[in-house]
């Protein structure tokens, strides 16, 4: 991943809500920022953002700001020192419209080896316009949940060259990632027989995601002792599996349609209205679906 962001090819990295994707950028922000400018966007309002942008380019790079921009009592020590100060010109970027903001961040990293990651990828139109505007300059390596992938959201996803999907950890890791945080957050079990199931406990109802081993671990490590009767008590919501009904949906809404023109040949009105009335409802629940992804 590094290497690929390295020679300018953008990373996107997928995977189920605590599977390790921000981890995992966090990491190759930490490697690569030794020897370029690496930018970080927080999945947060417009504004905030552009504005974060700024402040890090200029601490990174020096950012390139129009006179007019610039507050008249700080324009004579600014042509003084040949360089601006962070505090001289955060109230006037603030002030600016995002849109401009971020062109000047555009205009700053541009051919100075930047990498920008991005928290999640999964944004509204206007921010994702900003991204845009950022990748044209730059590679980038973002999250996005799996499976999500909105309509305005096209454009910026066909900027990603590489692809890395975040599976489950199998069940000797999810076992291994437990005792090594065990280790370092000492749980009082009332006997070696409650460790072990809880070990087993978090190899089954983590489902191989990091988030959720680390939070069960957590909560253990937070009861004045783990007993066998409650280790059946700990859950976590990022280990929860969820069916996907879309197929199924799909499935039904073919064989209602089906069974409505076969009503229609058979001259049964009651099928015919049945069938009508339940593909509707599949129709409309798939929207549903739809609109929640």
């Amino acid at each position: 991943m590094c290497a690929a962001l390295a020679a300018g090819h953008s990373v996107l990295v997928r995977g189920r809500p605590g599977i390790g994707k921000a981890a995992l950028l966090a990491e190759a922000r930490r490697r690569l920022s030794a020897d370029r400018p690496c930018l970080w966007v927080r999945d947060t309002d417009t504004r905030a953002m552009a504005g974060e942008l700024a402040e890090q380019a200029h601490q990174a790079v020096g950012l390139q700001v129009p006179e007019h921009l610039v507050p008249q009592r700080h324009r004579a020590a600014a042509y003084r020192a040949g360089s601006l100060r962070w505090e001289w010109v955060r109230g006037a970027l603030a002030r600016a419209p995002s849109r401009e903001v971020v062109a000047l961040v555009v205009e700053s990293v541009r051919d100075r080896g930047a990498v920008v990651f991005v928290e999640s990828v999964d944004l509204p139109p206007a921010r994702a316009e900003l991204l845009l505007a950022l990748a044209s300059v730059a590679p980038l390596a973002a999250a996005s949940d799996a499976g999500r992938r909105r309509p305005h959201l096209e454009e910026l996803f066909w900027r990603f060259h590489r692809v890395v999907d975040l599976g489950p950890l199998p069940r000797a890791a999810t076992r291994a990632l437990a005792e090594r945080w065990l280790a370092e957050r000492p749980v009082a079990f009332a006997s070696p027989r409650v460790r072990e199931a809880f070990l087993r406990a978090v190899e089954h109802e983590s489902g191989g995601v990091p988030a959720a081993i680390e939070g069960m671990v957590g909560a253990a490590a937070h009861d004045g002792q783990v007993t066998l009767a409650g280790v059946r008590a700990y859950r976590h919501e990022a280990g929860a599996r969820y069916f996907d009904m879309a197929p199924l949906l799909a499935v039904a809404l073919v064989a209602f349609v089906a069974l409505r023109y076969i009503a229609r040949g058979a001259n049964d009105v009651e099928l015919f209205v049945l069938s009508g009335v339940v593909t509707s409802l599949l129709v409309g629940l798939r929207m549903l679906l739809g609109r929640a992804r």
